[in-house]
């Protein structure tokens, strides 16, 4: 049986490839300007965005680690903390992660591609199951082990690389292995029911009589 950690870390490294093969497509250059399926994104911000769901595991990886006595949370509870009530288009919250996104993209989709690459690369070297267990301080101040973030990472670059294909007409597209899928629902389970309640989930999943509206993570 494969050992759960190395199961996320080889997800994780996998989406980060497809990450990279998507940055440098023809389909993303040709729409570089447009908006994107994703409200308030370019497809140039859009594609920052997705691209720092890879570059930011190293900035966390070399800052100082946190207390010994914070607590860490886990993947859904990072979620949970930094989505909080934000508006997912107008609040400050929002609008500050545009901003940075748009910024990361600004060298152009090749360019930015070759930085996913190079980052990807660095962490598949840095990371292996003794690192997982490890403690980093990330947005926010949320405490969290490697391996938990990766998870998240994870749920970011498989939402949004499905965000970018929808963008540039590849809606089609399959771009992460199953396993990669599969560990995204089951974060994405957590949160939703952190949010709405388990039994809230449990009936929107079930039992479509008593629950009819749709349960979401996000």
């Amino acid at each position: 049986m494969r050992n759960a950690s190395t199961g996320i870390l080889t997800a994780f490294l996998g989406a980060a490839q497809q990450v990279e093969v998507v940055l440098d497509s023809k389909p993303v250059a040709d729409h570089w300007e447009d908006q994107s399926a994703l409200e308030g994104y370019t497809v140039a911000g859009l594609a920052g965005h997705l691209a720092r769901g890879v570059l930011t595991v190293e900035r966390y990886l070399d800052a100082p680690a946190p207390p010994d006595a914070t607590e860490a949370t886990d993947a859904a509870g990072y979620i949970t903390a930094v989505l909080g009530d934000h508006d997912p288009v107008d609040s400050g919250f929002h609008r500050s992660v545009r901003a940075r996104s748009l910024d990361t993209s600004s060298a152009g989709a090749s360019a930015l591609a070759r930085e996913v690459g190079r980052a990807r690369l660095a962490l598949q070297e840095r990371l292996d199951g003794s690192t997982l267990g490890r403690r980093v301080e990330v947005l926010q101040g949320v405490v969290i082990t490697v391996e938990e973030y990766l998870r998240t990472r994870l749920v970011e670059l498989v939402v949004h690389l499905d965000d970018l294909a929808v963008s540039v007409g590849q809606e089609n597209s399959k771009d992460c292995p199953q396993d990669a899928y599969d560990e995204v629902a089951i974060v994405l389970v957590q949160v939703a029911a952190r949010r709405h309640g388990a039994l809230s989930v449990i009936r929107g999943l079930a039992r479509r009589e008593r629950h009819p509206d749709a349960i979401r993570a996000f």
